[in-house]
């Protein structure tokens, strides 16, 4: 059976009062695309454009990723970028055309602190990360592969222009996904899935969907995510710490412990390491199919 993709499975409303987030989408830990999350007359929304960050930033150097360019290992994360560019040249060539080069993760705030004022973020969750930010750029084509946050946040992901593709599965299929221990990533393509390859695909089930400018998915923490950028696009994310005890103290140790130690024994053992990690993921996606049958 081919992998099971509910399209449009996630609920899509309009304004949201602390009480229906709380109880239909933070504790349980359920995604929702709202509709301005940020109210419907936030600067945000008309502001930030293209010509807007090209006029005010466009001499800034920035660090370009991109996947087609560089290949990425399948079991670890981007440890820094291999180009940079000026900023309003990025901003021309994801305008012009498809294109696999990407700037995510960009502290666009730290170099314009007065894009804070153009957003309140609303009194629907708690311990919110109001003062990390971050900023995604890319053109039609553009790609992040499925992966977990290592920080096991929620994420608050916005669309400001363009959009994109996000297809999201929930963390208790991470053994049929193939994580890879240690990391928060799999060499599953949710494109073109190796059904022969990775037989446990069979039993999961996510979810398919579109955010357009004006929208915010709410991807709870731990949920896988993979993104396409279906135009040239805008957009930034936010985060609050999970509600789950267990889940934050996770996010803790991986950031804190399992990246380091996995980047050492990659170091250290090379090819090996990766090769048990690849029989250790397969080993787990099996038993929890047999469990599952």
């Amino acid at each position: 059976m081919p992998l099971q993709l509910i399209k449009d499975g996630v609920d899509y409303i309009e304004g949201v009062t602390r009480q229906e987030f709380q109880e239909k989408y933070m504790l349980p830990q359920q995604p929702v695309i709202v509709k301005h999350f940020f109210g419907k007359d936030a600067p945000l929304y008309q502001k930030w454009t293209f010509d807007y960050f090209k006029q005010e930033l466009g001499d800034l150097e920035v660090g370009i990723y991109d996947a087609e360019g560089k290949k990425q290992s399948d079991d670890r994360s981007y440890k820094g970028a291999p180009e940079s560019m000026k900023f309003g040249d990025y901003l021309d060539l994801v305008q012009k055309g498809p294109t696999s080069r990407r700037l995510f993760l960009f502290n666009v705030f730290k170099h314009k602190k007065e894009l804070f004022n153009d957003f309140e973020f609303p009194d629907v969750a708690d311990r919110v990360l109001r003062r990390i930010p971050l900023a995604f750029f890319g053109g039609k084509g553009g790609l992040t592969r499925i992966h977990q946050d290592m920080d096991n946040s929620n994420v608050y992901l916005t669309e400001l222009a363009g959009k994109k593709r996000v297809v999201l599965f929930d963390p208790k299929y991470s053994d049929m996904l193939y994580r890879y221990p240690f990391g928060t990533h799999t060499s599953v393509d949710i494109n073109n899935p190796d059904y022969e390859k990775f037989p446990a695909l069979d039993k999961v089930v996510g979810y398919d969907c579109t955010i357009e400018a004006g929208d915010t998915i709410f991807m709870p923490s731990g949920w896988w995510h993979h993104i396409e950028y279906q135009s040239a696009g805008i957009g930034f994310s936010m985060r609050s710490i999970s509600p789950n005890t267990g889940t934050l103290l996770r996010g803790l140790y991986q950031v804190g412990v399992l990246t380091h130690l996995d980047e050492m024994l990659r170091v250290t053992l090379g090819d090996r390491w990766f090769a048990y990690k690849k029989y250790v993921a397969e080993r787990r996606a099996t038993e929890a199919l047999q469990q599952a049958s």
